[in-house]
């Protein structure tokens, strides 16, 4: 039995696995966003009664939207409630067992790695494209990353200067990160609609502004025609660099079929010359990648820089 946990700003995905990761029961709840000890309340709790529904005491593995700082303590501005705190540690010490984490976007991956959509590549991608930008790499089935699981921040690349060229008068808009004309400013979700009212739309959100394209709606052409050469061109810049076998999208943006479609036709444009893009795929799991990956993170304790503390 492994137990796993997605962590976002708005609310948290709470699964149960066997150990041939068969789901057993998932539920939904809301995060606790500003109230730390709400917080671990909640995950105690879930944890708890699921140890007496199967009558097991399993591991827990956590996917969270950030990273470690070397001390041990959550870097996640999206959820204030754990930022900068050892939440692995206190979690462990409540629960009486080993508690495994790692970011949102290596969970993803490594899911899909197993039994999903990059199964058998010996180098693979994975990026998750939602209300911000996540990045993975797994080599040979290992995640790559740093001891403080912050490896894959491709979102925070900056825009490519053919981009600008092809689109001169693009804002340069500002990003959490500190810098400025990041992928993530641009991609995300939030990026998205940021494009759109430059364009002259109105505030909505993905949703809608994708619902306007389809109709051929002005001000929502331009802004998808902009957005796929930043996406375009950073993930063509990415295959450049890294050569991956295989890359997966995920993130509610990342798994629709116009987006696959827009990408195979604009990618050849940004690749260096004589190099053929990667597949790129939709991810077998979908949004419940997240916890699958963090499940599995608690079921497999050899995975590295997944260890407990």
């Amino acid at each position: 039995m492994r137990y796993g946990f997605d962590i976002g700003g708005t609310k948290i995905a709470f699964a149960v696995y066997n150990e041939q990761l068969t789901l057993l029961e998932s539920e939904v709840y809301a995060t606790p966003a500003h109230d730390y000890d709400a917080f671990l309340a909640l995950i105690t709790r879930l944890v708890l009664q699921a140890d007496a529904r199967f009558g097991s005491q399993a591991n827990v593995g956590l996917g969270f939207p950030g990273v470690l700082d070397g001390r041990g303590n959550i870097l996640a501005p999206n959820v204030p409630a754990i930022h900068g705190r050892d939440l692995l540690s206190d979690l462990q010490q409540r629960l009486n067992r080993a508690v495994y984490g790692d970011n949102d976007a290596n969970c993803f991956l490594l899911s899909e790695y197993h039994g999903g959509a990059v199964s058998g590549s010996q180098l693979a991608l994975g990026l998750t494209l939602g209300t911000g930008m996540g990045g993975a790499l797994i080599y040979e089935g290992r995640l790559v990353n740093s001891d403080r699981a912050g490896c894959g921040e491709f979102g925070h690349g900056p825009v490519g200067a053919d981009v600008l060229l092809r689109h001169p008068g693009l804002p340069l808009y500002p990003c959490g990160c500190g810098r400025i004309a990041c992928l993530e400013t641009y991609v995300s979700g939030t990026g998205l609609a940021r494009l759109y009212r430059h364009f002259g739309g109105h505030e909505c959100d993905g949703k809608a502004i994708i619902a306007a394209w389809l109709r051929g709606e002005t001000e929502a052409k331009c802004c998808m025609d902009t957005y796929f050469d930043v996406l375009g061109a950073g993930l063509g810049t990415l295959m450049t660099q890294l050569d991956p076998d295989a890359v997966v999208l995920g993130g509610s943006l990342g798994e629709t079929t116009w987006l696959h479609e827009a990408l195979a036709e604009r990618l050849p444009a940004y690749m260096m010359k004589g190099i053929e893009p990667a597949p790129v795929r939709p991810p077998v799991f979908g949004g419940a990648g997240g916890v699958r990956g963090a499940a599995l993170l608690a079921g497999q304790p050899d995975l590295p820089f997944s260890s407990p503390v």
